[in-house]
Protein backbone atom coordinates (compact mmCIF):
# COMPACT_ATOMS: atom_id res chain seq x y z
CA UNK A 1 0.00 0.00 0.00
CA UNK A 2 2.77 2.39 0.94
CA UNK A 3 4.74 1.42 -2.14
CA UNK A 4 1.73 2.04 -4.36
CA UNK A 5 1.16 5.47 -2.81
CA UNK A 6 4.80 6.42 -3.28
CA UNK A 7 4.76 5.34 -6.92
CA UNK A 8 1.54 7.27 -7.53
CA UNK A 9 3.06 10.38 -5.95
CA UNK A 10 6.20 10.07 -8.08
CA UNK A 11 4.11 9.66 -11.22
CA UNK A 12 1.97 12.71 -10.42
CA UNK A 13 4.98 14.89 -9.63
CA UNK A 14 6.86 13.87 -12.78
CA UNK A 15 3.89 14.32 -15.12
CA UNK A 16 3.06 17.70 -13.57
CA UNK A 17 6.50 18.93 -14.68
CA UNK A 18 5.74 18.47 -18.38
CA UNK A 19 4.11 21.86 -19.00
CA UNK A 20 6.79 23.86 -17.10
CA UNK A 21 9.48 21.99 -19.07
CA UNK A 22 7.79 22.71 -22.41
CA UNK A 23 7.33 26.39 -21.49
CA UNK A 24 10.97 26.61 -20.40
CA UNK A 25 12.08 25.10 -23.71
CA UNK A 26 10.00 27.61 -25.66
CA UNK A 27 11.49 30.41 -23.57
CA UNK A 28 15.01 29.14 -24.25
CA UNK A 29 14.25 29.00 -27.98
CA UNK A 30 13.29 32.68 -27.87
CA UNK A 31 16.40 33.46 -25.84
CA UNK A 32 18.57 31.55 -28.32
CA UNK A 33 17.17 33.66 -31.17
CA UNK A 34 18.04 36.82 -29.23
CA UNK A 35 21.58 35.49 -28.69
CA UNK A 36 21.89 34.75 -32.39
CA UNK A 37 20.86 38.31 -33.26
CA UNK A 38 23.32 39.76 -30.75
CA UNK A 39 26.04 37.42 -32.02
CA UNK A 40 25.46 38.51 -35.64
CA UNK A 41 25.59 42.19 -34.66
CA UNK A 42 28.83 41.70 -32.73
CA UNK A 43 30.35 39.74 -35.62
CA UNK A 44 29.50 42.55 -38.03
CA UNK A 45 31.14 45.14 -35.74
CA UNK A 46 34.42 43.25 -35.37
CA UNK A 47 37.38 44.19 -37.54
CA UNK A 48 40.57 43.18 -35.76
CA UNK A 49 43.78 44.68 -37.17
CA UNK A 50 46.85 43.89 -35.05
CA UNK A 51 49.02 46.24 -37.10
CA UNK A 52 46.62 49.05 -36.25
CA UNK A 53 46.99 48.17 -32.58
CA UNK A 54 50.80 48.07 -32.83
CA UNK A 55 51.03 51.41 -34.61
CA UNK A 56 48.60 52.99 -32.14
CA UNK A 57 50.64 51.75 -29.19
CA UNK A 58 53.85 53.03 -30.77
CA UNK A 59 52.35 56.50 -31.30
CA UNK A 60 50.93 56.51 -27.76
CA UNK A 61 54.34 55.53 -26.40
CA UNK A 62 55.89 58.48 -28.21
CA UNK A 63 53.34 60.82 -26.60
CA UNK A 64 54.15 59.36 -23.16
CA UNK A 65 57.87 59.96 -23.69
CA UNK A 66 57.06 63.56 -24.62
CA UNK A 67 54.74 63.77 -21.58
CA UNK A 68 51.80 64.55 -23.86
CA UNK A 69 49.43 62.46 -21.76
CA UNK A 70 46.27 64.13 -23.06
CA UNK A 71 47.03 62.76 -26.55
CA UNK A 72 47.68 59.20 -25.39
CA UNK A 73 44.06 58.22 -24.83
CA UNK A 74 42.96 59.72 -28.14
CA UNK A 75 45.67 57.81 -29.98
CA UNK A 76 44.85 54.51 -28.28
CA UNK A 77 41.09 54.82 -28.77
CA UNK A 78 41.62 55.01 -32.52
CA UNK A 79 43.19 51.54 -32.51
CA UNK A 80 40.27 49.86 -30.73
CA UNK A 81 38.87 47.30 -33.20
CA UNK A 82 35.64 46.50 -31.32
CA UNK A 83 33.45 47.87 -28.53
CA UNK A 84 35.04 45.74 -25.79
CA UNK A 85 38.60 46.72 -26.68
CA UNK A 86 37.62 50.34 -27.21
CA UNK A 87 35.98 50.39 -23.77
CA UNK A 88 39.09 48.93 -22.17
CA UNK A 89 41.32 51.51 -23.85
CA UNK A 90 39.04 54.33 -22.74
CA UNK A 91 39.18 53.10 -19.13
CA UNK A 92 42.93 52.58 -19.33
CA UNK A 93 43.48 56.11 -20.58
CA UNK A 94 42.44 57.51 -17.23
CA UNK A 95 45.45 55.91 -15.54
CA UNK A 96 48.18 56.72 -18.07
CA UNK A 97 50.83 59.02 -16.66
CA UNK A 98 49.92 58.26 -13.04
CA UNK A 99 52.37 56.60 -10.59
CA UNK A 100 49.81 53.84 -9.91
CA UNK A 101 49.47 52.89 -13.58
CA UNK A 102 50.92 49.39 -13.18
CA UNK A 103 48.59 48.49 -10.32
CA UNK A 104 45.51 50.07 -11.88
CA UNK A 105 46.13 48.49 -15.29
CA UNK A 106 46.41 45.01 -13.77
CA UNK A 107 43.20 45.58 -11.81
CA UNK A 108 41.48 46.76 -14.99
CA UNK A 109 42.62 43.63 -16.84
CA UNK A 110 41.20 41.45 -14.08
CA UNK A 111 37.90 43.36 -14.17
CA UNK A 112 37.61 42.80 -17.91
CA UNK A 113 38.43 39.11 -17.51
CA UNK A 114 35.52 38.85 -15.06
CA UNK A 115 33.30 40.81 -17.41
CA UNK A 116 34.15 38.41 -20.25
CA UNK A 117 33.53 35.37 -18.03
CA UNK A 118 30.11 36.79 -17.16
CA UNK A 119 29.37 37.40 -20.84
CA UNK A 120 30.13 33.75 -21.63
CA UNK A 121 28.08 32.38 -18.73
CA UNK A 122 24.68 32.84 -20.37
CA UNK A 123 25.30 30.92 -23.64
CA UNK A 124 27.13 28.21 -21.69
CA UNK A 125 24.18 27.82 -19.32
CA UNK A 126 21.79 27.66 -22.27
CA UNK A 127 23.99 25.02 -23.91
CA UNK A 128 23.79 22.86 -20.77
CA UNK A 129 20.21 23.48 -19.65
CA UNK A 130 18.64 23.07 -23.11
CA UNK A 131 19.54 19.37 -23.56
CA UNK A 132 18.66 18.67 -19.90
CA UNK A 133 15.16 20.07 -20.37
CA UNK A 134 14.90 18.26 -23.69
CA UNK A 135 15.68 14.97 -21.98
CA UNK A 136 13.11 15.70 -19.28
CA UNK A 137 10.56 16.51 -21.97
CA UNK A 138 11.38 13.19 -23.62
CA UNK A 139 11.10 11.02 -20.53
CA UNK A 140 8.06 12.59 -18.84
CA UNK A 141 5.52 11.70 -21.61
CA UNK A 142 6.86 8.13 -21.78
CA UNK A 143 4.93 7.16 -18.64
CA UNK A 144 1.52 8.19 -19.99
CA UNK A 145 2.50 6.73 -23.38
CA UNK A 146 3.18 3.31 -21.86
CA UNK A 147 -0.09 3.45 -19.92
CA UNK A 148 -1.93 4.36 -23.14
CA UNK A 149 -0.20 1.50 -24.96
CA UNK A 150 -1.29 -1.00 -22.32
CA UNK A 151 -4.86 0.32 -22.57
CA UNK A 152 -4.85 0.20 -26.36
CA UNK A 153 -5.32 3.99 -26.67
CA UNK A 154 -3.28 4.63 -29.83
CA UNK A 155 -4.27 8.30 -30.09
CA UNK A 156 -2.92 9.17 -26.63
CA UNK A 157 0.18 7.07 -27.27
CA UNK A 158 0.92 8.97 -30.49
CA UNK A 159 0.30 12.35 -28.83
CA UNK A 160 2.76 11.63 -26.03
CA UNK A 161 5.39 10.32 -28.44
CA UNK A 162 5.09 13.47 -30.56
CA UNK A 163 5.68 15.60 -27.46
CA UNK A 164 8.66 13.43 -26.46
CA UNK A 165 10.34 13.70 -29.88
CA UNK A 166 9.59 17.42 -30.24
CA UNK A 167 11.15 18.31 -26.88
CA UNK A 168 14.23 16.24 -27.75
CA UNK A 169 14.73 18.19 -30.97
CA UNK A 170 14.19 21.55 -29.24
CA UNK A 171 16.63 20.68 -26.45
CA UNK A 172 19.35 19.65 -28.91
CA UNK A 173 18.78 22.76 -31.02
CA UNK A 174 19.07 25.03 -27.99
CA UNK A 175 22.21 23.24 -26.83
CA UNK A 176 23.81 23.49 -30.27
CA UNK A 177 23.12 27.22 -30.59
CA UNK A 178 24.38 27.98 -27.08
CA UNK A 179 27.53 25.88 -27.49
CA UNK A 180 28.40 27.38 -30.89
CA UNK A 181 27.97 30.96 -29.68
CA UNK A 182 30.00 30.31 -26.51
CA UNK A 183 32.83 28.63 -28.45
CA UNK A 184 33.20 31.43 -31.00
CA UNK A 185 32.88 34.19 -28.40
CA UNK A 186 35.51 32.51 -26.24
CA UNK A 187 37.96 32.74 -29.16
CA UNK A 188 37.03 36.37 -29.79
CA UNK A 189 37.46 37.38 -26.18
CA UNK A 190 40.72 35.45 -25.76
CA UNK A 191 42.00 37.49 -28.69
CA UNK A 192 40.75 40.68 -27.09
CA UNK A 193 42.44 39.84 -23.78
CA UNK A 194 45.67 39.22 -25.64
CA UNK A 195 45.40 42.66 -27.27
CA UNK A 196 44.57 44.27 -23.91
CA UNK A 197 47.59 42.68 -22.28
CA UNK A 198 49.78 43.80 -25.18
CA UNK A 199 48.57 47.39 -24.87
CA UNK A 200 49.18 47.43 -21.11
CA UNK A 201 52.68 46.02 -21.48
CA UNK A 202 53.52 48.56 -24.19
CA UNK A 203 52.37 51.40 -21.98
CA UNK A 204 54.53 50.12 -19.11
CA UNK A 205 57.80 50.24 -21.02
Amino acid sequence: MISSSVMSALYMVSTSLLYPVVLALLGLIALSLLYLGSFAAEYASRNRDIERVRSGCANAKAHIENEEFEKVSETLVNCGSNDLLAGFIADLGGFIGKPTFNIESEKLLQDYELRIAKELENPRLVARIGPMLGLMGTLIPMGPALIALSAGNIHELATNLVIAFATTVLGLLIGGVGYSIAAVKKRWYSQDLSDMDYIVEMMKQ
